[in-house]
């Protein structure tokens, strides 16, 4: 699907150095791109006319509800420990001395119609170009691309970020398949219990399971087609990862069940995710696993409107019960982050880094 437009930007130094000559020539191969129609399951149409009917109530608020819990460097922050920055969704990058990994990048966030419709589906090329401008002003060396499971707010937008960044993707065999079939070269299949070791990253690739929407999960049905709309992004295997370095521990998942929780093994930072119900009933199960000293909710936002618009929380997202949830366990401070905005992982040896945040207070 967008083989010609990746093979027009793959192996040009400029490209990467230039998001603006990127943009135009993305632009330009999306234009001579062809894409036919194919037609999606009916019990799929049904479970999005459904969830477009969410979207009669207003949205929730936006970050300006809990300015207390968001983090952020600020012009005095020291910058030697692990520097995380949101990217939307369940997006995020790592950087640590001049490298960096990228989870879950997704910027193009198709709208809500265009996936409850089944109407085809493609990477948004101004919003990536916005994105990557962001996180070019730092240029760290992105060594990897992780990618939790298949669904288009995970993977479609990876081709394109791969051939910008010349990063590898690591995936489970299901997404390096799907990324491939849209236009990826190459990618690195892994299964839980693997380890790979890149640059000064150490990731321990671990089990999951995906939250379920109207009983069942989304888009779960292998397809052999060249990915045009939503439902052909499909799941897949989903994964979560331990990602060590410089004596910390991050994990990060997309969401999930009581079927399948974290190791149990502490943590500097969980960031778990709370699309959905499921990932909400399983918090305190995790948080009592992972022990972490900060807890970031993930994957929470409104996916299917432009970061441009600023953070809003997600239609089916209940952030005041994870803050409860949260307060109840008091296993460690509960923080949130706004989109581009890096922060610096405190060291374990910060007396502040280890106190739960004295303003985290629960709201009815």
């Amino acid at each position: 699907m967008y083989s010609t437009l990746i093979s027009n930007i793959q192996g040009s130094q400029a490209a990467r150095n230039s998001s603006s000559r990127l943009g135009e020539k993305l632009k330009r191969s999306l234009r001579r791109t062809k894409f036919g129609f194919s037609s999606i399951s009916e019990h799929l149409k049904h479970a999005f006319i459904l969830l477009l009917g969410f979207t009669a109530h207003a949205f929730g608020a936006g970050l300006s509800s809990y300015p207390h819990l968001v983090v952020a460097d600020s012009a005095g922050t020291s910058r030697n420990g692990v520097r995380v920055t949101y990217l939307g969704t369940n997006g995020y990058q790592f950087e640590f001395k001049g490298h960096a990994l990228l989870v879950d990048p997704y910027f193009s966030r198709v709208d809500l119609f265009s996936v409850g419709l089944g109407a085809r589906i493609q990477p948004n090329i101004s919003h990536i170009t916005d994105a990557m401008r962001h996180l070019a002003s730092r240029e760290p060396n992105v060594d990897a691309i992780l990618v939790t499971h298949g669904h288009f707010d995970h993977l479609l937008d990876v081709p394109i970020v791969m051939a910008t960044t010349r990063a590898r993707l690591i995936a489970s065999a299901s997404s390096v398949e799907l990324a491939k079939r849209a236009g990826a070269l190459s990618g690195e299949a892994v299964k839980p219990g693997d380890v790979r070791r890149i640059g000064p990253w150490k990731i321990r690739v671990l089990p999951a399971t995906h939250d379920r929407l109207f009983g069942k999960v989304p888009f779960d049905r292998p397809q052999s087609r060249v990915p045009q709309r939503a439902a052909d992004w499909i799941c897949g295997e989903p994964l979560a990862f331990l990602i060590e370095l410089n004596g910390q521990r991050i994990y990060i998942d997309s969401g999930g069940t009581l079927a399948q929780l974290p190791p149990n093994q502490k943590v500097d930072l969980a960031i778990l995710g709370m699309a959905l119900p499921d990932s909400r009933e399983r918090l305190s199960a995790a948080l009592e696993r992972l022990q972490p000293r900060y807890i970031l909710p993930s994957h929470q936002d409104n996916f299917f409107v432009p970061l441009s618009n600023g953070f809003q929380f997600g239609p089916l997202t209940d952030f005041r019960r994870v803050q409860r949830d949260c307060a109840r366990e008091n296993r460690g401070r509960l923080i949130l982050m706004d989109y581009f905005r890096p922060w610096t992982l405190p060291t374990p040896g910060n007396p502040k880094s280890q106190n739960t945040n004295p303003k985290q207070k629960t709201k009815s």
